[in-house]
């Protein structure tokens, strides 16, 4: 569908970027400037149903792939997630193996698992019931999915994304200084490389990941500011 699973096909490094702006200029622009993929974010950024389903068409017309960080893992939300014209969706805050079980299994059509069939628009428009799987993986954020992260890898996930701001806040440390400041404490550290390691042994990809095979540009919020920044210290200087 997308750069994202055509550039692992080919053995090239695929970069993304992770969208929390609302509005449809800023993805459509990271797309069109080449990113291979994109994260659209249902869980804390403002867009509604139909803000996401105009973005995904946007970014795929662009030759990028869409992804959605579903608000959560409930059947109802994963269902809406899987009826857009997206590559894949990133399941949130599991806390177990069993968890990633049943939120994965939500994502694929029977026998492998209990996806809806219902989106009759789609299915008249591309054959959405005749397309494959979409791709899942986990955001992998709680500290009982650090505890199980090789059950969770045998399942087979598409991919894995280590949500450091929610892990470093559930195990106690402050995320702005361990994820936004570098000052990691050594269980912070312990735990990411045990997820790193999880996903080398079972040859799951690992967005941002030290085989650098999906690579994370940053969050659009952040990444603009500091073009503004940037932009606005140079005229200054001029």
């Amino acid at each position: 569908m997308g750069r994202y699973r055509d550039g692992l096909a080919a053995g090239r490094p695929v970069c993304g970027a992770f969208c929390a702006l609302d509005g449809f200029a800023t993805s459509h622009i990271l797309a069109s400037a080449g990113y291979d993929f994109l994260i659209l974010d249902r869980q804390h950024a403002a867009y509604t149903w139909p803000d996401l389903e105009n973005l995904c068409f946007r970014i795929r017309g662009e030759g990028a792939s869409a992804f959605i960080r579903t608000a959560s893992v409930d059947e109802d939300e994963v269902n809406l997630a899987l009826d857009l014209p997206i590559e894949g969706v990133v399941l949130p805050n599991v806390a177990s193996a069993e968890e990633a079980r049943i939120a994965l299994g939500r994502t694929k059509w029977a026998p492998d698992g209990c996806r809806s069939l219902g989106n009759e628009r789609h299915d008249a428009i591309w054959d959405a019931y005749s397309q494959p799987d979409p791709l899942a993986g986990f955001l992998i954020e709680h500290p009982g999915a650090v505890e199980d992260i090789d059950e969770i890898c045998e399942l087979r996930p598409d991919f894995l994304w280590i949500g450091t701001h929610d892990l470093s806040q559930l195990m106690g440390f402050d995320p702005h200084q361990a994820v936004d400041r570098g000052v990691i404490p050594p269980p912070l550290a312990k735990a990411i490389e045990r997820i790193q390691q999880a996903a080398a042994r079972h040859d799951v990809v690992l967005w941002g990941g030290p085989d650098r095979r999906a690579r994370f540009a940053g969050v659009d919020a952040r990444m603009f500011r500091q073009i503004a920044l940037d932009t606005l210290a140079q005229a200054r200087a001029d």
